[in-house]
């Protein structure tokens, strides 16, 4: 993948311009194992505030597309692109990828890629009652369906199945069923449970990214705070080589301290990489807030410019 990174350093990035746009190309629906917001939410919201570009994000699958797209020719002052948060197994652990610009006639290794991800989440999901069966708790697949059908839409759980379920849902399960006494003791319970029964590896990045990147998607590491140590130069290095950066994710309200945000930024302008923001909403009660005060995205005076350069990158300019 080495290469793949030489010949992205050699596209210059384009002039930057001067204004401020509005966007945030980090968002989930429903699609996503955690979410709950509806897509057309997002426009809806984007319309009234005119908010001029989007990218929903979900994780681990391309399976909103064909409804986004759907949705988005009734907003077409609203620019659209089609993207996913990919997870992979890396040599630090699982990093979260944001893959943008694919194409929207799924290739047939992205096609494969799409299953193989189906197939991590359903036998992620799995697991958990052998899991906890083997820690001596009494939750079966039974138990794990009623979970996921409460809070996950049918036409979803059709596409792909039983997946793993939404830590915050699971947790308050827990409690609820006296498997642990008070939240916080969630982290370490899960802990047993994956000793217990080992839980399956996020796809590897060396399978992954290779046919991200043949589809002509351009690849961004999202909140990279934990990922990058902070700092820690050696560290970026390591995975912007590794992963194939095309991008760093420099704002993120909840993950990336402000003060990193020109940091990171700098370090893009240094190695060729775009920067991009985003919320990384989740449910429909938070768009009007992130929207409405630029949490997020745009609240930064610089962001403006990396929308530019970001859909040039992408051949959207």
């Amino acid at each position: 993948m080495a290469g793949c990174l030489r010949e992205r350093q050699n596209h210059p990035m384009n002039e930057p311009t001067s204004h401020i746009d509005r966007y945030d190309l980090h968002l989930h629906t429903y699609w996503s194992y955690d979410a709950t917001a509806h897509p057309e939410s997002y426009f809806k919201r984007a319309r009234e505030l005119g908010v001029h570009c989007l990218a929903i994000t979900d994780h681990h699958v391309l399976d909103s597309l064909e409804e986004v797209l759907s949705i988005a020719r009734d907003y077409p002052e609203v620019r659209t692109i089609p993207s996913a948060e990919l997870t992979v197994t890396t040599s630090i652990g699982s990093v979260d990828l944001l893959c943008y610009g694919f194409p929207t006639d799924f290739p047939e290794e992205l096609q494969r890629l799409r299953h193989v991800y189906h197939v991590w989440q359903q036998e992620t999901g799995a697991a958990l009652p052998k899991a906890l069966q083997a820690l001596g708790y009494d939750f079966t697949e039974a138990h794990r369906r009623d979970l996921l059908e409460s809070y996950r839409p049918s036409n979803a759980l059709v596409v792909q199945g039983m997946t793993h379920i939404k830590n915050g849902v699971l947790r308050e399960y827990l409690v609820e069923r006296g498997f642990i006494a008070e939240e916080t003791e969630y982290s370490e319970f899960m802990s047993r449970a994956r000793k217990a029964v080992p839980f399956p590896p996020y796809p590897s990045v060396e399978h992954v990214v290779p046919v991200v990147k043949q589809t002509g998607a351009l690849i961004a590491i999202a909140h990279p705070y934990g990922y990058f140590r902070g700092y820690d130069v050696t560290r970026m290095d390591r995975l912007r080589e590794e992963c194939c950066l095309d991008g760093v994710e420099c704002i993120n309200k909840n993950l990336i301290p402000p003060e990193y945000t020109q940091l990171y930024r700098a370090y893009c302008e240094r190695h060729g990489l775009f920067s991009v923001a985003g919320s990384d909403c989740h449910a429909d009660e938070d768009i009007p807030d992130i929207f409405a005060h630029h949490q997020g995205f745009t609240h930064h005076e610089d962001s403006g410019r990396w929308l530019d350069e970001f859909l040039e990158r992408l051949g959207h300019g």
